[in-house]
């Protein structure tokens, strides 16, 4: 469907639902025959491209690798299995009664569990597995130690720490409860340059375009937290050798040795001829009296 012209303006029109949007959202990823990515299409979210790619592999449009690069794509887009959206025959304007509300929050609802990493208020950091409630939302009130004066939701922010260029379309989401009623979170406080106190839940936040707003939260290992947060000393590579070629290298330097020291010691001489002072006669105690006297 692509862009089209109202008047004097223009938008886009998705090719999965046929919603009016502002701008091309997603794209329909195919690759040429050079391996070169091809954008095509625009689409509302990523959900419709899935659907699409489905649609296509069910009419024998698609190829099962084709089907499998594109699913593989989309992943990496949004750091998660992304499901199809449904479809558009379900939708008001066409034979069903879905509005747009209705499609997007179908869309927008988590469908399974992720991993987050929770740093505990003892300094304790390990992951948790989180699972969306019947809503498809995650309620990450349920994996923080509530205080006991407060009653409120947990607070979250997005860290701006990142290394290098990895993860750039993703940001890691702390949530925490702001109450001093907990202990003093220590590890958690140095690593975000503020003061939070209990424990601290990170997850991570994919940066995605979509026709309507949406959260839509992916994994976060450990593994991705001691690469961010962890400092770690490079070792200095050490060629190890085996026991058999140790012991040719001890035996050819030991043949080296030798032959060095046969070389140098060619021309020695012992020490009596190299002296220029010639060595008196042993004199003992009585020869020298019996000389004394007989002067």
């Amino acid at each position: 469907m692509g862009k089209r012209k109202l008047v004097a303006t223009s938008f886009w029109q998705c090719d999965w639902t046929g919603f009016p949007m502002k701008a091309a959202h997603c794209y329909f990823p195919t690759w040429s025959a050079t391996g070169k990515l091809c954008k095509k299409g625009s689409f509302c979210n990523w959900e419709a491209v899935v659907a699409a790619a489905h649609e296509q592999l069910d009419r024998d449009a698609l190829t099962a690798d084709e089907h499998a690069k594109i699913l593989e794509h989309v992943q990496s887009v949004t750091g998660t299995t992304v499901h199809r959206a449904p479809h558009y025959s379900e939708l008001a304007h066409i034979k069903g009664h879905m509005t747009a509300e209705h499609f997007h929050a179908s869309c927008a609802a988590h469908k399974g569990p992720i991993t987050g990493v929770k740093i505990a208020s003892n300094g304790d950091v390990f992951e948790v597995i989180i699972h969306p409630n019947r809503s498809g939302q995650f309620v990450f009130a349920d994996y923080l130690h509530k205080p006991f004066t407060y009653h409120g939701i947990p607070q979250n922010f997005h860290s701006m720490r990142k290394k290098g260029s990895k993860g750039t379309d993703r940001d890691l989401s702390v949530w925490y409860y702001g109450v001093k009623d907990l202990p003093h979170n220590y590890t958690a406080s140095h690593l975000f340059k503020m003061q939070l106190y209990g424990d601290v839940l990170l997850v991570q936040q994919s940066r995605e375009h979509c026709f309507m707003e949406r959260e839509r939260y992916v994994s976060y290992t450990k593994a991705l937290y001691d690469d961010t947060f962890v400092k770690k000393r490079k070792r200095p590579e050490v060629q190890c050798m085996s026991v058999e070629s140790y012991a040719e290298a001890k035996e050819q330097m030991q043949d080296a040795l030798n032959q060095y020291e046969q070389k140098v010691s060619a021309a020695a001489v012992p020490p009596k001829k190299l002296s220029k002072v010639e060595s008196t006669g042993r004199i003992d105690g009585r020869t020298l009296a019996q000389k004394v006297k007989a002067r």
